[in-house]
C-alpha cells in the first residue's frame, strides 16, 4: 500500500517534555511537577513525583540524568526514573534501547546533594515543517507461497518483513528540527537563525510523524508512532528553492504499535 498526499499539516515528536514537566532542584531531593512527557509517539501522563537523593561526605557528587518511561504494563502514564553519569542510560541517551523522555540532566553536589537541573526543553513537543509537500507512505511485506501436488495456485501464503518506510520534502527550513532528527547540537541566534554542529558521534535520533490531510471535508490523520531518517538530501540548483527532502523508516514503539490511521 502506498498513501501519497498534498498536505494540510506536517509535525514531527521527539521524545521528551510535552507540556507541564517541570523539575525543581533542592538539597537532599529534585521534585518533578505534573505534566505530560512523549515516549515513542504516545503522550504519556506523569505524576508529581520527589526523588530523594543520599547525603554525606563523597555521595552524590556528578552528573545526574532525570528521566521518564513506560514500566511494563503501563500505555500512556510514565514513571520516572534517574540515573547517575557512569550507568548506560546517562551514558548513551536518547539511544539506550528503550524509549525515555529526557527530563533534565543537571549535576549534584557533594554533601549537600543540591541537584541543580532544569527541565529540558527547546526540541521536544511538537515542531512543524514548513510548507511540507510530496509525502509518501509506503507499507510493503514480503510473502512466501505454498503449493504443492497439483495446485496452480497457491493455497496458503506467510507475510514477513514488513516494513513502513516513506520520503517528504518541505520549504521551510529549520535547524532546530534537522538537530531533533540526525542529532548534533543546535544553538539557537534568535529570529529563526542559529547553527548547527553535529560532530562524530551524532547519531540520528527518533521521532514521531503525523501528517494530516483534508479530502472532500474529512481530516484524516496519519501517525508513524517511532521512525528514523537515514538520508537527508539538499538539492541546490539555479532555478529552484532549496527543499530538503529525508525519508524515514518505522520501527514499533515500547507498546509494540507502528502507525495510527485517525479519519
Amino acid at each position: 500500500m502506498s498513501v501519497q498526499f498534498g498536505l494540510n499539516r506536517l509535525r514531527a515528536y521527539s521524545n521528551g517534555i510535552g507540556s507541564g514537566v517541570v523539575i525543581t532542584g533542592g538539597t537532599g531531593s529534585a521534585s518533578v511537577a505534573t505534566g505530560s512527557v512523549w515516549i515513542g509517539g504516545v503522550e504519556c501522563e506523569v505524576s508529581a513525583t520527589s526523588i530523594a537523593m543520599a547525603t554525606g561526605a563523597s555521595v552524590n557528587t556528578g552528573n545526574m540524568l532525570i528521566y521518564a518511561y513506560v514500566p511494563a504494563g503501563a500505555t500512556t502514564t510514565a514513571t520516572i526514573g534517574f540515573a547517575t553519569g557512569s550507568s548506560s542510560i546517562y551514558l548513551n541517551r536518547p539511544n539506550v534501547g528503550t524509549d525515555i523522555a529526557v527530563i533534565s540532566v543537571g549535576q549534584y553536589g557533594t554533601g549537600t546533594s543540591t541537584y541543580g537541573g532544569a527541565s529540558t526543553s527547546g526540541l521536544t513537543g511538537a515542531r512543524a515543517f514548513g510548507r511540507s509537500q510530496n509525502c509518501n507512505i509506503n507499507i510493503t511485506y514480503d510473502s512466501s507461497q505454498a503449493r504443492g501436488g497439483n495446485l496452480v495456485f497457491a493455497n496458503d501464503i506467510k507475510h514477513f518483513n514488513g516494513a513502513i518506510e516513506g520520503t517528504l520534502e518541505y520549504a521551510s527550513i529549520s535547524g532546530a528540527n534537522l538537530a531533533s532528527i540526525y542529532g548534533g547540537a543546535w544553538a539557537s541566534g534568535g529570529a529563526g537563525s542559529g547553527t548547527l554542529k553535529v560532530t562524530a558521534t551524532n547519531r540520528p535520533l527518533p521521532f514521531m510523524i503525523e501528517a494530516r490531510q483534508v479530502t472532500n471535508g474529512v481530516t484524516a490523520t496519519y501517525r508513524i508512532l517511532k521512525c528514523y531518517s537515514n538520508s537527508l538530501t539538499l538539492s541546490m540548483d539555479r532555478e529552484n528553492y532549496l527543499m530538503p527532502s529525508l525519508n524515514f523508516q518505522a520501527i514499533a514503539n515500547q507498546a509494540g504499535d507502528i502507525i495510527t490511521v485517525q479519519v
